[in-house]
């Protein structure tokens, strides 16, 4: 028998790991424990080639199977990790579903980051944020797809019946872009957009790093717009004014998410720092996680945290 039909058989794989008032309120109490958050890479493959993305460089060739990542889960569970809220990175994690969907249980809050060319399915206890690196003009050449991808990748994210947010990355050929990609976007079901910028690995050119002037500018840009969209740009105002270039390169200088977090690779093995991995040029991040990091390391933006996502959770049902 393997390790999944065992784990089948005692009824631990798929049971859902939910978020309840006693977890809010011992959270706010005793902080967000150490490796609270995690991300997973599920996959070494994907079947993009955008400009920008750090994982190319990393060289894996293998990764664990589901049972194997079962295991994982399973020896983490028994040492009593927290659990709380997991990222499934990669690749393209929709490549592998039959991990998702059975990994997914274990986690109070589970985020699938995919490019969206793969039919989301309809699961309800995850939210799915899809890249969306440029408009229909652009999106061929960042990606290195076919010119109709941009068109199946909108279609698929435009559902009602699943929590879906675009991730936009922001880079100095696409920095004109965030009027028009936010107004693309709000014709359609989606809960909203995510910016963040590009963060340069160490010895690589910069012809894609948005340098800290112009990310101030940015930043002030998105900061007026959510007078018009609201909460449809999904950086809250906090992590805006966290990302700018005074309070960010501080952040950065010892970031947060080594106290609060934990990234793994294909093989399940610790990445470091985080999951762009040991060349990222931490000087120049402009990755979204350091700021939301920062707000679950400090106590008071924490409880401000912890008390909008219990109302979203009761909203929710």
């Amino acid at each position: 028998m393997s390790n999944l039909n065992a784990l089948q058989e005692t009824g631990q794989v798929g049971t859902h790991n939910r978020w309840r008032v006693k977890d809010f309120l011992h959270t706010g109490i005793a902080g967000f424990p150490k490796e609270g958050m995690i991300s997973i890479d599920v996959t070494y493959q994907c079947n993009l080639a955008c400009t920008h993305c750090y994982f190319r460089n990393q060289g894996y060739t293998s990764e664990l199977t589901v049972d194997q990542w079962l295991q994982w889960l399973e020896n983490r569970r028994r040492q009593g990790y927290p659990f709380l809220i997991c990222g499934w990175l990669g690749g393209e994690p929709f490549l592998r579903p039959d991990v998702l969907e059975q990994g997914i249980g274990y986690f109070k809050s589970n985020v699938i980051f995919t490019n969206g060319t793969s039919e989301l399915p309809p699961w309800r206890n995850c939210t799915f944020v899809v890249s969306v690196p440029g408009l229909r003009d652009q999106y061929h050449r960042i990606t290195g797809s076919k010119r109709a991808t941009f068109d199946r990748v909108k279609a698929h994210a435009d559902r009602k019946d699943v929590r879906v947010f675009i991730s936009f990355c922001v880079t100095k050929p696409t920095v004109d872009l965030i009027a028009s990609v936010i107004e693309e976007w709000a014709a359609t079901a989606v809960q909203g957009v995510y910016f963040e910028f590009y963060t340069p690995l160490r010895g690589s050119d910069l012809r894609l790093w948005v340098d800290w002037e112009s990310r101030d500018r940015i930043i002030g840009e998105l900061l007026q717009l959510k007078k018009t969209y609201g909460d449809f740009i999904a950086n809250t105002r906090q992590e805006l004014l966290l990302m700018t270039a005074r309070r960010y390169r501080t952040i950065i200088e010892d970031c947060p998410f080594r106290y609060v977090g934990a990234s793994f690779d294909p093989l399940g093995r610790r990445k470091l720092p985080c999951a762009i991995g040991p060349d990222a040029d931490c000087s120049r991040c402009g990755c979204i996680l350091p700021a939301f990091a920062q707000i679950l390391a400090s106590r008071r933006r924490l409880v401000q945290a912890l008390w909008n996502g219990a109302v979203r959770q009761f909203r929710a049902g």
